[in-house]
């Protein structure tokens, strides 16, 4: 069978492979690739999930055609994630059990479509508005999605605006090491002498600025090409990241013993110098905006 993607010849070798064998392979490239699927024509015939099961023991290497419709997943993320905050923005301005109740209606049809495409912690969010929204329902004219909207508003506007431009959010992540830089070395002394909130604020935005970066990095990499070849501090990224992790991982465990000697230490020799290699590497490269 030819096989096209967008239009182009997918190079796929279908030889002694089924329809089903030869998706997931090109699922599979496509993926690592950046992209997914979103359509399937077999023979000129369009195919859902249902008709395409059926289809997947036939031999691809026979005659017909598969046409594959693909868009990079963070393009497709993006719209999702746009569509959800005009949602939140219809609850909150809502106003009535009828309206908000019309709003869940769409939520749910939101929820079912768009599901697969968010993480566990972005789904622990929606699920909370989800909540919220289900009590507004029930005739508390709708304030209950006011602060878990706002909430979720902030998230997924953070969310939005890494999806489409990358690049920005990792400038943006560097400015906020920038201003966090000198309160990292300065966590032990503050644990020590009694200003363990600063301390432990500090320690949180660190946490997530290293999310945000674990997060960005494979859209920076499509962003800006020269990423993938970056090292830091003579690591390659996958084995910075597994080193990080190491510390990340001696890090809960000083939380959770409540041993602010050793959270200060991490801090300070962990934490500071591996997020100063990350961002100096991020700053040298040629084609960083």
């Amino acid at each position: 069978m030819d096989i096209t993607i967008n239009g182009t010849a997918s190079g796929t070798d279908t030889a002694g492979k089924t329809i089903g064998q030869a998706l997931s392979e090109i699922d599979e490239r496509l993926e690592a690739a950046g992209a997914i699927i979103v359509g399937v024509r077999v023979d000129g015939i369009d195919v859902d999930a249902d008709s395409l099961a059926g289809a997947a023991e036939r031999d691809a290497g026979g005659p017909g055609t598969i046409e594959l419709a693909a868009e990079p997943a963070a393009d497709m993320k993006a719209r999702a994630v746009e569509t959800l905050l005009e949602l939140v923005t219809a609850a909150a301005s809502a106003g009535t059990p009828e309206g908000i109740a019309a709003v869940r209606g769409t939520w749910d049809s939101f929820r079912s479509a768009f599901g697969g495409l968010f993480s566990a912690e972005e789904e622990s969010f929606m699920d909370a508005f989800g909540v919220s929204l289900s009590g507004g329902a029930a005739g508390n004219d709708g304030t209950a999605t006011g602060e878990t909207g706002a909430k979720l508003s902030a998230f997924f506007g953070e969310r939005l605006a890494e999806l489409r431009s990358p690049a920005e959010a990792m400038r943006s992540a560097s400015r906020v090491f920038d201003a966090i830089r000198d309160d990292l070395a300065e966590v032990s002394v503050r644990l020590q002498t009694g200003k363990d909130a600063e301390a432990m604020k500090t320690m949180v935005v660190a946490v997530e600025l290293i999310n945000k970066t674990v997060r960005i990095m494979p859209l920076f990499v499509h962003a800006v090409p020269a990423a993938a070849a970056m090292t830091i501090g003579g690591k390659s990224i996958a084995d910075f990241y597994t080193e990080f992790n190491d510390s990340l991982r001696e890090l809960a465990g000083a939380f959770e013993a409540k041993d602010g000697v050793l959270i200060g230490d991490l801090a300070e020799y962990e934490m500071l110098p591996r997020l100063d290699a990350f961002f100096r590497a991020i700053r040298d490269l040629p084609e960083a905006p």
